[in-house]
């Protein structure tokens, strides 16, 4: 193999390695900015639905987007550090059912969906944010 050859192939790897090293979901789904203006409308959305907007009374709106959005940053591979409480604790006593979870899921879907979030980057965020329901649900499936 020549020298060309040689330094051809070695430039091609690079590339190469610097796509897949920036091939997280966060950078695919845009990064931080998208990813605040997904958790303001999602909570925007769900303070007001009727499936959910009970568990979003009496709770600091703004806080819960910002400390939504680093939490989706971190999950996604961002650079942000989740400051908020533990998930058991920031939802222990608002008996939240798994009807109001699920409702939350799917707005969320509805909210990634209308931001253009392609179905890959969309299953793999709700497949990050799926072990929490334990910690969210207090409350047995309604009738």
């Amino acid at each position: 193999m020549n020298r060309l050859s040689l330094f051809a192939l070695l430039f091609c790897t690079a590339v190469a390695s610097d796509t897949r090293a920036d091939d997280s979901l966060y950078t695919r789904i845009g990064g931080l900015p998208v990813l605040q203006k997904i958790t303001s409308r999602l909570v925007d959305r769900s303070s007001t639905e009727p499936v959910t907007k009970r568990s979003f009374n009496k709770v600091n709106l703004d806080r819960v987007k910002e400390k939504l959005a680093e939490q989706f940053c971190v999950l996604a591979g961002g650079p942000c550090t989740y400051t908020g409480d533990d998930m058991k604790l920031v939802h222990q006593g608002l008996n939240i059912s798994e009807r109001e979870f699920y409702g939350l899921v799917e707005q969320l879907r509805q909210v990634l969906d209308s931001e253009g979030i392609g179905s890959r980057e969309k299953n793999e965020l709700l497949a990050l944010l799926a072990p929490m329901k334990p910690q969210v649900v207090h409350q047995p499936t309604e009738p």
